[in-house]
């Protein structure tokens, strides 16, 4: 899964029950702690995280709160809340126009204007997310490790619930830990306005609601399995091969996201029907997905300082393929404070139904539109990203430290040029640009 940006009303949401079976299966790899016999402090990590994009495009703030206890025996109870607040302007998908351009808000009673050559952004985008998740794992037998969680997501138009539960077994002296977890998700979708039909017009004003064609909410279920293998290689080599399979079935499509209907001069064209002018068709994603993923990390501790290194390949059956490659290296100086540069590549492939617009003459017959699916979504196309990062931590105690990150994220499409004419010199996929800074403090009580 791409970080592009952080999920939006109108995104698929990150998978909850991904990201807690990864964080289940990581807490039980490399070696076992050492046994307690009795309860430890509850171990406190906090952080505020902001993040914002460029030419007032979305703006997140996000504090987290992850709480941790030995309860004795290495039986861990673990809690984590987040609250997520999204503001600004996302892209509709329509593709940008010499003139300017008017759209209908989700709820059909607001609209916006995209002023000529410009990006078409919904600029009355906003959410709140909430989430818990709660977490539990201890031994089980002389060298195995279980864990079991889950998850609950709430925004205003999305639900989520998730489980997950992975195994961890050591081998060779604690020097090999095989891992095997399972997650599920359930989600919820109930998009503002009512969920549009696949492929038909945007409707302008509510005195043309009536030609509006929704159906009621949506549902979508997510299954997620992980192999996992970590190898202490030497005394300051630690290294871990995972497997990730995803399937998921239901509703995909996002239900705010448009394409331009175009002739072949680039024009955006009328909807055959008397009430709509400019042509805006709803976009169509398949109802089931196939992911997979391998991921390689290695952790490398110099004298002082730690090397670490991830490379992640992904494949999907929409015709999506990435790589990642991430670096980050610990610079441990004056004896209590590091820094640590990082440094993140991905590159992906468009899906196979991607499309920056659709032509009349070819993709159209009458009213209607002659494909099963097209999306115009910024995020399912070809691009590549480059982040730069800068850490800065000291710690005060063993158990307590203070840290500021601050990363700078470039995206860049790989759009091909059109050569419709009223398209010419256009930016029909400027490149986009992110800044995050997060602050967080680590403490026991």
């Amino acid at each position: 899964m791409q970080l592009i940006t952080p999920p939006t009303k109108s995104n698929h949401k990150t998978s909850a029950g991904n990201i807690a079976l990864l964080l289940a299966a990581a807490s039980v790899n490399l070696v076992s702690a050492t046994s307690h016999a009795k309860e430890s402090p509850w171990q406190v990590d906090s952080s505020l995280l902001v993040y914002s994009e460029s030419d007032s495009r979305v703006t997140a703030i996000e504090p987290i709160v992850a709480l941790k206890k030995d309860l004795g025996d290495e039986r861990i109870f673990s809690m984590k809340m987040t609250l997520d607040s999204l503001t600004g302007a996302s892209p509709n998908g329509a593709i940008a126009s010499n003139n300017p351009q008017t759209f209908t808000g989700p709820s059909g009673e607001n609209s916006y204007t995209a002023d000529a050559g410009e990006t078409p952004l919904d600029d009355s985008f906003k959410d709140t997310r909430a989430a818990l998740n709660l977490g539990w794992e201890q031994p089980w037998g002389e060298r195995n490790k279980i864990s079991v969680g889950g998850n609950f997501s709430k925004e205003y138009d999305f639900t989520s619930v998730a489980l997950n539960a992975a195994i961890a077994r050591d081998f060779n002296n604690k020097n090999t830990t095989l891992s095997f977890g399972v997650g599920y998700e359930a989600d919820q979708i109930n998009p503002v306005g009512g969920t549009p039909v696949e492929l038909t017009a945007m409707v302008y004003g509510e005195e043309n609601e009536d030609l509006k064609q929704t159906r009621s909410d949506e549902s979508k279920n997510v299954l997620d399995v992980l192999l996992g293998v970590t190898q202490v290689m030497n005394r300051h080599w630690v290294t871990q091969l995972n497997y990730s399979y995803g399937s998921s079935s239901g509703y995909h499509t996002d239900p705010y996201k448009i394409l331009s209907v175009l002739d072949d001069q680039g024009n955006i064209v009328n909807h055959p029907s008397a009430d709509i002018d400019n042509w805006y068709a709803y976009e169509s994603r398949p109802d089931s997905r196939t992911r997979h993923s391998l991921y390689w990390a290695n952790k490398i501790h110099l004298t002082e300082d730690v090397i670490d290194f991830s490379y992640r390949y992904y494949t999907d059956d929409w015709g999506i393929d990435s790589h990642t490659l991430d670096l980050r290296y610990r610079y441990q100086f004056a004896g209590n404070m590091y820094f640590e540069p990082h440094v993140r590549w991905y590159q992906q492939t468009a899906a196979d139904f991607y499309n920056l617009y659709l032509l009349q003459s070819q993709q159209v017959t009458g009213s209607s539109i002659n494909l099963d699916y097209a999306s115009a979504d910024p995020r399912l196309a070809e691009l590549s990203g480059i982040t730069f990062g800068l850490k800065y931590g000291i710690e005060f105690s063993r158990t307590s430290e203070f840290n500021i990150r601050v990363e700078q994220y470039t995206q860049s499409y790989e759009v091909n040029r059109s050569d419709l004419p009223e398209l010419a010199g256009l930016d029909l996929a400027p490149d986009m640009e992110a800044i995050t800074i997060s602050v967080g403090y680590s403490f026991e009580f």
